[in-house]
């Protein structure tokens, strides 16, 4: 007989859904610290409840990550563009687009790097999904080829990461500063970096004394 797990009932998955998504808000006001008993006040659900589907914050974390990463690869299979560069954009856009909008948990999200195994899986999954998209645009020789997907992610990132302030009072400003970032990565009229490759993953140590 297979091993493989039995959907969850109806009612199930919508409690599992509401678990994970107060967990997200509640990680992106307050961070990781937060204690378990205020999702499942969030929730509505009872701390019983969440400890019985997640044994600790930690596997509630990876849950939540683990549904990013998967609605990540979905949007990213619809991008279809012909053209190799614009296909990158597009990429780039859903990337950036998911940072802007969700900025309070992929700040929370970051601070755990190195801590917990949960940021790692989002970065490795999202240079994962990034990386063919970049090489068919260097392939083609439309993207400079001294980048790696570690650079598309960062510059990705870091348009999506606006003062909150400013993103609710021009939510798709992200857009501009993406546009002027993704030009750097044009082969046409690139000049040479100044600087190797960062590194993909934070030491933990180091993550540790900067905490």
């Amino acid at each position: 007989m297979g091993s493989e797990p039995r959907p969850l009932r109806a009612d199930a998955e919508r409690n599992r859904r509401r678990i994970l998504d107060a967990a997200r808000r509640v990680f992106a006001a307050n961070g990781l610290g937060v204690g378990v008993e205020v999702v499942a006040r969030e929730a509505g659900v009872g701390v019983g409840t969440i400890y019985r589907r997640f044994p600790g914050k930690e596997e509630l974390l990876q849950a939540i990550v683990d549904d990013r990463i998967e609605e990540l690869r979905a949007r990213l299979t619809e991008v279809a563009h012909d053209d190799p560069w614009e296909a990158l954009v597009g990429a780039a856009e859903i990337l950036g687009g998911a940072v802007a909008r969700d900025r309070g948990f992929y700040d929370a999200l970051s601070e755990a790097a190195g801590m917990l195994s949960a940021p790692d899986c989002a970065r490795s999954a999202s240079l994962e999904a990034i990386g063919p998209f970049l090489e068919r645009a260097q392939a083609a020789g439309a993207a400079r080829g001294d980048v790696v997907a570690l650079d598309v992610l960062a510059l990705c990132s870091n348009a999506g990461k606006l003062p909150r302030w400013r993103a609710e009072a021009e939510p798709d400003l992200w857009r501009r500063y993406l546009a002027i970032a993704l030009d750097g990565l044009r082969a046409e009229g690139a000049h040479a970096l100044p600087h190797p490759p960062g590194r993909a993953t934070a030491p933990a140590a180091s993550r540790r004394d900067s905490a």
